[in-house]
């Protein structure tokens, strides 16, 4: 998960209106695309301090494991609650 400081050129280029991050579900929605796209052996994980929900496995072995945790996400965690998790990560 992308994680934009304050003292970063890419936050520079967002105050500017030159650049949007895209929002927490996005985020979510893009890690599922390429999980569910991966088609070589692979450990899949994600599981820094800034993912809320821990997620990992191997693929192709537990793919329906970990697409079935990212649509939990997507159509059940809330946008705001993702943001929060994030807005309140001391060590980011």
């Amino acid at each position: 998960m992308l994680t934009v400081y304050p003292d970063s050129e890419l936050y520079k280029e967002i105050q500017n209106n030159n650049w949007r991050e895209e929002s927490e579900i996005e985020k979510y929605s893009e890690l599922r695309a390429l999980a569910d796209s991966l088609t070589i052996p692979v450990w899949f994980g994600a599981l820094g301090a800034s993912n809320p929900i821990p997620i990992q496995g191997t693929l192709p072995q537990n793919k329906e494991e970990i697409l079935s945790v990212l649509d939990m996400i997507i159509k059940e965690v809330k946008e705001e609650e993702l943001q929060k998790y994030r807005r309140n990560l001391r060590h980011l």
